[in-house]
């Protein structure tokens, strides 16, 4: 068990805390809260104004990376939701086959 850094990158600063802390964490200078960052990112210097930039826009874009795979996997998700109905409700009905369609209804997001 190690520790990771938090970062406030308004005050460019870093706090270390285990990896098993889970409280948030507030920046000592602002007391604003901080941004988990791991174990494995550098920390930049105080001073490296353009590296804390840099490493904003990269921790910003690998948010809106991971918010589009999200997306894209409940899409998917539906997707083949819908079709499982489409495909029970071109066979006969009966009591089983009623049920499970209605199961799969309930499992769409959103209804």
């Amino acid at each position: 068990m190690g520790n990771a850094a938090w970062v406030c990158f308004d005050c460019r600063v870093a706090v270390r805390r285990p990896t098993s802390h889970t409280e948030d964490v507030v920046c000592p200078q602002c007391g604003a809260g901080c941004r988990y960052i791991g174990y494995r990112i550098r920390v930049p210097g105080k001073r490296a104004v353009r590296a804390w930039a840099a490493l904003r826009e990269s921790l910003a874009a690998q948010d809106r990376a991971r918010q589009t795979a999200d997306h894209v996997r409940s899409v998917r998700a539906r997707h083949d939701l819908e079709q499982e109905i489409r495909r029970l409700e071109a066979l006969p009905s009966n009591p089983g086959r009623r049920r499970a369609i209605a199961l799969l209804r309930k499992q769409l997001p959103g209804e």
